[in-house]
């Protein structure tokens, strides 16, 4: 009798157990999933005018620290700044064309979830004496062979500064063709998204074409809504 009483017993905390374990607070929420994110891009991504060289990649963490249903790990093989995890693929000087032959081996080596593209202002300065009226079509080359490598990965594309001394117009007409380049792409069902260049006052630019710290919030601002909503559409699975 004694013996079936403490069986009995037994069963009951076993059970009551259980249901602390399925209800109560001292279950532990599953993580929320960390997405790998390449910064690509020229200078602009390295940080240059930023005090901290950290540019917009802080920035962008921050806010996207402020929600809970995703964190961030940035991918690549350069590293700058004074934050943690500063890596990224940002090439100062670089063309759109001098990083298309650079990201096959890129994206193989850090098989990113998600892009930041930010390029196109060195193929726009005249001052670099560039191609700048076939700026976009290199563009549509450069992400074309993005899809190519990885035909899963999404893209969040930030149309350039729109303030730049002496470029406002060929910065127009190029942001212009980003945007309608974005929607060719879904059409074909690609994960491309278009963020809205930023637009900075002057006390926003270190130099002619460089944000300041300031400046670099103002892109991490454009850049966070379409990461966000590439996520709450479900383009984005991390597997790792």
């Amino acid at each position: 009798m004694n013996r079936l009483l403490l069986a009995g017993v037994a069963a009951a905390l076993t059970a009551s157990t259980a249901a602390f374990s399925l209800t109560g607070s001292a279950v532990a929420e599953p993580a929320a999933p960390v997405i790998r994110v390449m910064p690509l891009g020229d200078s602009i991504t390295v940080g240059q005018g930023s005090v901290s060289w950290n540019g917009y990649r802080a920035d962008l963490r921050d806010l996207v620290t402020g929600q809970t249903s995703y964190g961030v790990r940035y991918v690549g093989d350069q590293n700058s700044g004074s934050m943690s995890n500063p890596q990224h693929e940002g090439h100062g000087g670089y063309t759109i064309d001098d990083v298309r032959h650079g990201v096959d081996g890129w994206l193989a080596a850090s098989q990113p979830d998600v892009v930041l593209l930010y390029i196109g202002t060195n193929d726009l300065n005249q001052q670099q004496d560039t191609d700048p009226d076939h700026a976009a079509d290199r563009l549509t080359t450069l992400v074309d062979r993005i899809f190519t490598d990885a035909p899963d990965v999404t893209v969040v594309m930030e149309g350039l500064i729109t303030t730049t001394g002496g470029m406002q117009e060929r910065v127009r007409q190029y942001n212009k063709r980003s945007r309608e380049l974005a929607v060719v792409e879904q059409a074909a069902g690609r994960h491309l998204l278009f963020a809205a260049g930023a637009k900075l006052d002057s006390v926003d630019f270190a130099d002619r074409v460089h944000p300041t710290d300031t400046g670099y919030q103002k892109m991490a601002d454009s850049f966070f809504p379409p990461l966000q909503e590439a996520l709450d559409e479900g383009w984005v699975h991390s597997s790792r």
